[in-house]
């Protein structure tokens, strides 16, 4: 893991902007690099896109920013400007030391580049190596001293689902998410109990934020071109969940349970689950006034609360 890390001072800009199609490729050209598709490269070439993304940030000077996947660095580039320190995380070598030139040319020293794979850092270190030990809140105390920690990133596809159970349920104090992901996967987070899109990721994303989605981009906005259109998302962290549940991890292990095979009905799905038979689930669904006949994709983040409450006083 190598990180380049500097005093937050800035110089006149040099050198053109990642956006531009033509810059783009002549400094991957120059890097004698290329867009891996299969590692979800595809890189953002709208300038007004860009600038509606940090937008919905609402960036402030004193602004800790996360850019994650960050790639050649439109958004880490453009928000170092604006805020105290942005970390960028890139796994591809290539693309790490591209940045690291690129912001060299700009003058921008309070850009710190992390090459590694963010699914096996630990975030909270990463950011206390990064910014300092004083810089972030006493471990377990999100409300304590400490700057504005934000994400703001355009998220490999492949990428998405596991960040969000890694942000969410870490331990990072974060006020705010800004993310552009798959349009699928931005439906999913905000659909309602029901329908197609309901999932696993929309309790989650639900449960520990406010999320809404901001607006559509088009897939002929990057490079190289993607298969599918993307969404900006706002995820507003809570200050405390919508519902109480007295033991977090067994309420996850009821949901991830009423969600393994869709097509089962709530009593079939969870049989087994908390080492309870069926017949036992059977009783702990009738206390929550719940059909064991219902599918886990009808229930509402408040009825799975209240499974999970009546397992727990089972």
């Amino acid at each position: 893991m190598e990180q380049e890390r500097g005093s937050g001072g800035r110089s006149g800009e040099e050198g053109g902007k990642i956006t531009s199609p033509s810059y783009l490729k002549k400094v991957l050209q120059e890097q004698g690099l290329a867009p891996h598709r299969r590692m979800g490269q595809h890189f953002l070439i709208d300038e007004n896109i860009l600038q509606k993304i940090i937008a919905a940030a609402r960036l402030e000077p004193g602004d800790h920013v996360l850019d994650i996947g960050a790639g050649p660095g439109a958004l880490s580039l453009s928000m170092a400007r604006q805020v105290s320190r942005v970390l960028a995380i890139e796994w591809d070598s290539g693309l790490a030391a591209l940045l690291r030139r690129e912001a060299r040319r700009r003058g921008l020293e309070n850009i710190s580049v992390v090459e590694a794979d963010v699914r096996r850092l630990d975030l909270e270190e990463t950011c206390r190596a990064a910014w300092g030990e004083s810089l972030l809140p006493p471990p377990g105390d999100p409300a304590g001293p400490g700057p504005a920690i934000k994400v703001v990133a355009n998220l490999p596809y492949y990428l998405t689902t596991p960040l969000l159970f890694k942000l969410l349920r870490g331990a990072l104090p974060l006020r705010h998410l800004v993310l552009m992901v798959q349009l699928e996967v931005a439906r999913r987070i905000v659909a309602s109990p029901a329908t197609r899109d309901y999932w696993v990721l929309t309790l989650l994303c639900q449960y520990y934020t406010e999320p809404q989605l901001l607006f559509n981009v088009s897939r002929h906005v990057f490079y190289p071109q993607p298969a599918v259109d993307s969404a900006v998302i706002g995820l507003q962290p809570r200050a405390a969940p919508p519902v109480a549940v007295p033991d977090e991890t067994l309420f996850w292990r009821v949901v991830d349970a009423a969600f393994s095979q869709r097509r089962k009905t709530l009593l079939n799905a969870l049989e087994g689950t908390a080492s309870l038979d069926r017949e036992g689930w059977r009783r702990v669904l009738e206390r929550a006034g719940v059909d064991p006949a219902r599918r886990g994709e009808t229930l509402s983040l408040e009825r799975f609360a209240m499974i999970s409450e009546m397992l727990y006083n089972k």
